[in-house]
């Protein structure tokens, strides 16, 4: 029995090139993966250029024209610099944005310095405790 290959050679423009080369920028572990993964990123961004060189503006970036590459720039920088937008993206970001952009360890890390309404200070502080405990919880139960 014959095995067929699925696998297609995928030529990119200079424009879609650009875009897998800014998205895999902003994804550094995507260079760890094979070149069949790679490859199906191709043709993803390929068929939604859109989503995936970021061009629709975050909700929380609605004054500002940052592009993705921008915030995770901002987001690597000095703490100085990123602290307004951390804030930003906690009080005003969507859910999968949040975790787009953020880690657990980089918002607890940010916690006590972050300029946050009330409220959501207090969401945030409480969400990461519970989480803490959960995880204390699991590595007993896993010992």
């Amino acid at each position: 029995m014959k095995l067929k290959s699925n696998l297609k050679t995928i030529r990119l423009t200079t424009e879609e090139k650009g875009a897998l080369d800014r998205f895999i920028h902003t994804h550094p572990y995507l260079n760890d993966f094979s070149k069949l993964v790679r490859a199906a990123l191709r043709e993803y961004i390929k068929n939604n250029p859109a989503k995936a060189t970021g061009s629709k503006a975050p909700s929380f970036l609605w004054e500002y024209k940052l592009n993705e590459e921008e915030i995770f720039e901002i987001l690597s920088g000095p703490q100085k610099n990123r602290l307004w937008l951390v804030a930003k993206i906690l009080e005003h970001g969507k859910w999968e944005e949040i975790w787009h952009y953020l880690t657990r360890s980089q918002i607890e890390q940010d916690m006590p310095l972050l300029r946050l309404a009330e409220k959501t200070k207090t969401h945030w502080q409480y969400a990461l405790n519970r989480w803490r405990k959960y995880d204390k919880n699991s590595d007993t139960a896993s010992t």
